[in-house]
């Protein structure tokens, strides 16, 4: 008896890490999609906030020259240094999405081959759950709890997220800082600007995705609990 209670326990160990695994890369791969999808959006922002006036703005206040000078003297000679950016403004921030587009790429295409893996590992969750429970309604039971308890942790970490955000900032101004204006290093409001707008329809699909599978687990627990105490009674009352 000692070796098959330590059987199940083993059994649902491993198949709440099975479906913790499983969960994350649900998670992780519908984040990375969102974010790639997009990225037409961190691009207007970026067009917005450092657009030629900003670049303009930011060349007057390091050379003591008026705006309307540094405009003449780029439309005068335009391969003057700080002028591309003042004459391209797009081109910049193109350049910028590229190479976060290429930081980001690599994760998405190695989520997308894993998502094969999820489903076995959701699969193989649930049998090891059987063989922790031998029961089919309590086997379902536990991967519903389990469903809700990683459901509520996803809800906590995007909670948590905006507090993450300097974080966040610090490493999108690593990977594009070469291609954005001079300057930019202090403006930390307009960085969290963009990388707000950037993330809010990512977060947003994965605050309905987890409320889906929120209310799905807590009716499926509910079901399957009260299956699991019904079987239960009626294997105590037959001989």
């Amino acid at each position: 008896m000692k070796v098959r209670k330590i059987l199940q326990f083993l059994s649902n160990l491993l198949a709440g890490l099975l479906f913790t695994a499983a969960f994350f890369i649900l998670f992780a791969s519908t984040f990375a999609a969102s974010l790639l999808e997009n990225l037409p959006v961190l691009e207007s922002s970026m067009q917005k906030q450092f657009g030629s006036d900003f670049v303009v703005e930011q060349i007057a206040k390091e050379s003591g020259l008026t705006k309307e000078e540094i405009i003449r003297i780029c439309s005068e000679n335009p391969v003057q240094e700080g002028c591309d950016q003042i004459n391209n403004p797009e081109k910049f921030s193109s350049q910028a999405i590229e190479k976060i587009e290429k930081q980001i790429s690599p994760y998405k295409s190695i989520m997308d081959k894993l998502k094969s893996v999820m489903f076995l590992l959701f699969i193989l969750s649930l049998v090891f759950y059987f063989f922790g429970t031998m029961s089919v309604y309590g086997s379902c039971f536990k991967l519903s709890v389990n469903a809700l308890t990683s459901t509520i942790l996803g809800f906590i970490a995007l909670a948590s997220l905006p507090g993450a955000l300097p974080g966040i900032i610090d490493q999108g101004f690593e990977i594009a800082s070469q291609d954005l204006p001079a300057g930019i290093s202090s403006l930390k409001e307009e960085i969290a600007i963009i990388m707000i707008e950037w993330l809010e329809e990512p977060i947003e699909e994965l605050r309905s995705l987890f409320l889906y599978i929120l209310i799905f687990s807590l009716l499926s627990s509910i079901i399957f609990y009260f299956l699991k105490k019904k079987l239960d009674k009626s294997n105590k009352k037959s001989p």
